[in-house]
């Protein structure tokens, strides 16, 4: 395939669209041939069909050039944009636009647009990545020959290398643009395995949009995962951790993980990221995220050894029949539900988000046996506590050529919640989470404040 046909390929939706187009003006020229040689019209109405046969070829033509100019959005993604920002340049671009009889100021400020074909495996020479379309102020030039034609091929050729010159990308092809067989990562906070076709399965420990990190909630969730284009969906269950974090964790050195105090139970879990696909690349990029989990009956075999050896937690238990023990409850959560929007800056400040949202969660307080059967081993419901959560999260994740090298977040909804990451090597990172309460004191089953550090391992191969 020659390189003009493949260059044709990024406007094909346009020239199948012209093709039409230019038939019916065809079909409307003919059906309107015959009228033109019968007897008793007036020149008025001869005229008149003239006229609004012409304004309809021009409206046709209009509609051929747009399309015919117009780069395939399905396809959008796929291409190299950047904004030149280097003076020099900018100022001979102009230069050359206005030789060629473009309408556009010479101290013009408006982004000049640079939209570049990507390599391909059969053409990965760089001299093969022509340039699509370039673009300020109103002023459009599509099409390599056409641009080649109106900068000159020195002017060309420096824009074309991407060298030399400041620019600001807007989008470009990824480091690893598809997973080659399968991605892994795996860290403390959980983990994901993705193939090739986008199916894959998931681990998670913790829920961050309850700002509870790692073992907290007291669950391990599994997902079966679907990732495909602009959407992410998770779907499984979470399992309760048993005797998992009931006791503190002291590693070789000092450092010790605080114990949780909230009981696991088992949950129906799902979440979802979709692309809505609203806004130019140029504009930014605009996702829905749903997280929603919601917990089954328990029983006392999925709790700790708390609701079996520890009489505090019995519906009987009078307070202080042990010395200094008083009567308390076991705490688990029963439900999360949280949506949000989130912007994604593409071009200032790229790499840059802010979500806003708002949820709810619910925590169950239950204690052990009937009141009328002191060795009843049932799980009795002492109350409830609903919680309503405004969601508010910016963050920020720097990518360079070889993938994202660090990134950080903060975010309020239930609790303070702080996340960042740093990249050592291409296949580990290193992650912390920090969560504090503010603003209000902490409820029994929580931590004035918790951090947690994990190494992050990756791999796609």
């Amino acid at each position: 395939m020659s390189v003009l046909n493949k260059s044709l390929l990024w406007n094909l939706p346009g020239l199948v669209v012209a093709g039409l187009l230019a038939l019916t003006v065809q079909t409307a020229e003919a059906q309107a041939q015959p009228n033109q040689g019968q007897q008793g019209i007036s020149p008025q109405s001869n005229w008149a069909d003239s006229l609004r046969m012409a304004r309809a070829e021009n409206e046709s033509l209009t509609r051929i050039l747009q399309a015919v100019e117009s780069i395939d959005t399905a396809r959008q993604n796929e291409l190299i944009q950047w904004i030149i920002t280097d003076r020099n340049i900018r100022s001979r671009v102009i230069s050359a636009l206005r030789k060629a009889g473009k309408s556009i100021s010479p101290n013009s400020v408006a982004e000049l647009t640079v939209t570049q074909k990507p390599p391909t495996a059969d053409s990965p020479d760089p001299d093969n990545m022509q340039l699509l379309r370039l673009v300020i102020e109103s002023i459009g030039v599509y099409g390599e020959p056409n641009i080649r034609r109106i900068l000159g091929q020195d002017l060309y050729t420096k824009i074309q290398g991407r060298q030399g010159y400041e620019y600001t990308l807007i989008s470009t092809e990824p480091a690893q643009q598809k997973i080659q067989f399968v991605y892994l990562d795996a860290s403390l906070f959980g983990g994901q395995i993705i193939f090739k076709s986008g199916f894959g399965f998931g681990l998670r420990v913790g829920n961050d949009y309850v700002g509870y990190p790692f073992w907290l909630p007291g669950t391990l969730g599994t997902f079966g995962i679907l990732r495909r284009g602009t959407t992410d969906f998770k779907i499984g269950l979470e399992w309760p951790l048993g005797e998992s974090g009931v006791a503190p964790f002291t590693i070789t050195g000092g450092m010790k993980i605080k114990e949780r105090k909230l009981e696991g139970v088992m949950t129906f879990a799902t979440a979802i990221d979709q692309d809505l696909g609203l806004l130019s690349e140029q504009s930014g990029k605009l996702h829905f995220g749903a997280d929603f989990l919601t917990g089954f009956n328990p029983t006392i075999s999925t709790f700790s050894s708390r609701a079996t050896l520890q009489p505090q937690f019995r519906t009987s238990y009078i307070s202080n029949q042990f010395p200094g023990t008083l009567k308390d409850s076991l705490f688990y959560l029963q439900l999360s539900a949280h949506a949000w929007v989130t912007y994604k800056l593409t071009t200032f400040l790229r790499g840059a988000y802010i979500s806003v949202g708002a949820g709810t969660h619910r925590i169950n307080a239950v204690t052990i046996g009937q009141k009328t059967d002191p060795a009843s081993q049932d799980v009795v419901n002492a109350a409830t506590f609903s919680f309503f959560d405004p969601l508010i999260k910016v963050g920020y994740v720097h990518t360079g050529d070889a993938g994202d090298e660090y990134g950080m977040s903060l975010q309020y909804c239930n609790t303070l919640l702080a996340d960042g990451f740093v990249k050592l090597f291409p296949w580990l990172q290193l992650e912390v989470k920090y969560a504090a309460v503010v603003g209000r004191d902490p409820e029994k089953w929580e931590w004035k404040d918790y951090v947690m550090v994990s190494p992050k391992i990756i791999f796609n191969f």
